[in-house]
């Protein structure tokens, strides 16, 4: 163990505000850590604990059938119902192998979980039932069916990869299992709207902080920390629907009153867009349980959307709320106007809410009732669809300034932002096909072809259709209602994504982040059907523009096919039949979709990775910040092999053209042949140098002299020290 983490450690323990114990208990076992450490004679024989981090586009479950390409979750979900609903936390023990085995045999590992807040900030009491828990160890083992599952494992079992604590969050984080008056009283204090830490008053969300504690004969010699968020899903969109239930309902009947009539709620101008923005939410929240719940791989990163949706939700739906609590009343409950003025963890939130620019909005809700000179459309005038249109715009405009401070709130991401925000997008144009129709009954009166018209038509491609003219005058030669919301989302997420480039929040690859290539909509309008089956592929469904089907279950993967693949690569032409198959067995398949990034350029990467099928381009950053397309990769190329053997951060960003497969390779598979046999060393080093001199070629900033020299020696000094 080196100096800075032998104080770290022992500062840690000194400080111990989760282990919950007197400071004289804190001293002596300090004191027995110091004496532990000159008994052994030195500190390079300390062994460590290590939480594994998450990594993006990766799932705990992978270490079952790919070792050392498993991650921790960093976030779970409270549902309701019985389906298993766990997350999983990895832990690896590091240089475990410098102790003897009765020193082994007086190890054990505890964990103290506890409620860090919805920034992760606040140190409250360990959660009931999770002080110095003794862990029994366990690890992933894949089951003949392929089914990943978990077997009991004891710390000798170390050098075969990594434990899990599996967690079922329902039941560690709610008061079902533990009482809630057992909890710290802060954590009550803030409780709105019910007895737990997930209410409005916790903005919905905790940050949960795990220490993880090796002992040996009692004394702890490693510590270590990590934060993952819990929310509950449940609440989910809750504002939201609260806007439709206290907001829109009463205005829509205090205006039809006025007017002397009567008219349903969808004929509010804010209707439409409440109305496919919720379905939006509720597409991409079904994306965000497929993926972290069930493990699925529809966003590389479900955490920054997750955080993303709900802050920009706590912004949006608390500005409308401030701006009609004039006319309507407040709201919010009590208990809620008390955490949202007075609670410090409201105190972002507070100086972002845009109260101006939301009753702004709230002036362009005057329904246009039947009137005298326009056609009538259903209970209301024709022109509502205008009122509909320019409320429509209005809402968007505020709601994506929101959405800058919501993903401000969420963090930087500079991985992964430009797939996901495809996701987004595309669930956007899914629930405008979904749901416009029932956003629009004003259409229903037009007849089939004039309903036809309005909703598909596309610009350039009049067919002389008589239309009303309220109806001729909004569309003459304009895209239909489907296009043209899509098209207006699209630019206004693009806008978002552009500003947030510029402050370093978000990073993507192209001019623009959401490429018209990547819209379902355009796909289908365009009659691109394969592109069309790819995007939905990506997403889960099924290839056709029907979205209501099931999950699209992931491609099987022919170990004789990915053995046939690793011979035909020159880098793998030094190792023998053993290791290639050693290596066809771990390998991770990974699918993506139209114009999706595997890596990133300046990103740091541990794996390697091989393209079984498709194409790929590489692009490199000139310094006026433009992506410089260098490359086409077919199938059987090979890339990122400098990450995996020295360490070094991506030279380059390889996304996709349309679809396609690669494998994964990571350093836990290839370290190991590596140490067997470290004199191929000098043939893979030969065998990359003329790939390292074409990538400074292009880059343009260093030549190829000492390559295969340099190669080598970083290769041995990463592989053989860092992980050996």
């Amino acid at each position: 163990m080196r100096e800075a983490e032998f104080v770290r450690q022992f500062r840690s323990v000194l400080a111990a505000p989760v282990a919950g114990l007197s400071e004289n208990e804190k001293l002596e076992i300090a004191r027995q850590l110091v004496a532990d450490i000159h008994a052994r004679g030195s500190e390079e024989h300390m062994a460590d604990a290590l939480w594994v981090p998450f990594v993006t586009g990766r799932r705990p479950i992978d270490e079952a059938t790919h070792r050392g390409l498993g991650s921790s979750d960093h976030v779970g979900l409270i549902l309701d119902g019985e389906d298993p609903n766990r997350m999983y936390l990895l832990f690896r023990l590091e240089n475990f192998e410098t102790l003897s085995l009765a020193e082994l045999e007086g190890c054990e590992v505890r964990v103290t979980l506890s409620f860090a807040g919805p920034w992760g900030r606040e140190s409250h009491a360990p959660i009931p039932g999770w002080h110095n828990r003794k862990i029994d160890l366990r690890s992933f083992v894949c089951e003949p069916a392929g089914k990943p599952s978990l077997a009991p494992a004891t710390i000798m079992d170390h050098v075969k990869g990594t434990f899990v604590i599996e967690l079922d969050p329902r039941g560690e984080f709610l008061p079902d299992r533990w009482q809630w008056n057992d909890a710290p009283e802060s954590l009550r204090a803030a409780a709105t709207d019910a007895e737990d830490p997930f209410t409005f008053g916790h903005l919905y969300i905790q940050q949960v902080r795990a220490e993880l504690m090796v002992l040996r004969n009692g004394v702890p010699f490693s510590v270590q920390e990590t934060l993952f968020d819990v929310c509950d899903a449940r609440r989910f969109g809750s504002l939201y629907k609260r806007v439709v239930e206290k907001i829109i309902r009463p205005d829509v009947s205090a205006q039809a009153k006025r007017a002397g009539t009567s008219a349903d709620h969808s004929y509010h101008p804010w209707y439409p867009v409440l109305l496919i923005g919720s379905d939006k939410a509720d597409l991409y929240t079904r994306a965000l349980i497929e993926d972290i719940v069930h493990k699925k791989r529809h966003l590389t990163d479900p955490r920054w959307l997750l955080r993303v949706g709900l802050y920009l939700e706590l912004l949006t739906c608390i500005g409308i709320f401030e701006a009609v609590k004039d006319d309507l009343g407040d709201l919010l409950t009590p208990a809620e106007r008390r955490a949202y003025e007075t609670s410090p963890d409201y105190e972002a939130i507070r100086a972002a809410v845009d109260v101006n620019a939301w009753k702004r909005v709230w002036q362009l809700r005057t329904i246009v009732f039947p009137q005298v000179g326009a056609p009538k459309s259903g209970d209301v005038s024709a022109l509502n669809l205008l009122a509909k249109k320019k409320a429509t715009l209005a809402f968007l405009e505020a709601h994506h300034e929101d959405l800058k401070r919501a993903i401000e709130f969420a963090g930087p991401n500079e991985h992964n932002a430009q797939e996901t925000w495809h996701r987004v997008f595309r669930d956007a144009e899914r629930a405008v096909l979904r749901k416009t129709a029932l956003a629009f009954p004003e259409l229903d009166s037009l007849g089939a072809k004039a309903k036809e018209f309005v909703l598909w038509h596309r610009k350039g491609r009049l067919g002389g259709l008589s239309l009303p003219q309220a109806v001729s005058g909004w569309f003459g030669d304009q895209d239909g209602l489907y296009a043209s919301a899509c098209n207006q989302y699209r630019a206004s997420m693009n806008h978002v994504s552009k500003w947030a480039k510029s402050k370093g929040l978000m990073d993507y690859t192209g001019a623009e982040c959401i490429p018209e290539s990547v819209s379902l909509l355009q796909a289908f309008m365009g009659e691109r059907h394969v592109r069309m089956a790819q995007l939905q592929k990506r997403d889960g469904y099924a290839g056709t523009l029907e979205i209501a089907l099931d999950i699209v279950p992931p491609a099987g993967v022919s170990r004789e096919n990915v053995l046939l693949l690793l011979r035909g690569v020159s880098i793998f032409g030094v190792l023998n039949d053993v290791e290639l198959t050693d290596l066809a067995e771990a390998i991770r398949p990974i699918e993506l979709g139209p114009v999706e990034r595997i890596i990133v350029e300046g990103r740091p990467g541990s794996s390697l990775f091989v393209l079984a099928d498709g194409k790929l381009e590489v692009l490199i950053r000139q310094t006026d910040g433009q992506d410089l397309p260098v490359a086409t990769l077919e199938s059987g190329a090979v890339f990122g092999e400098m990450s995996l053997l020295t360490g070094a951060a991506r030279s380059a960003t390889v996304r996709s053209v349309a679809s396609a497969v690669v494998y994964e390779i990571g350093q836990q598979q290839i370290a190991p042949i590596l140490r067997n046999r470290p004199e191929i060393i000098e043939e893979l080093a030969f065998i990359m140098g003329p790939r390292v001199t074409a990538s400074a070629a292009a880059k343009q900033q260093y030549g190829s002299r000492g390559v295969t020299v340099s190669l080598a020696s970083r290769i041995r000094s990463f592989l053989l020290t860092e992980i050996g």
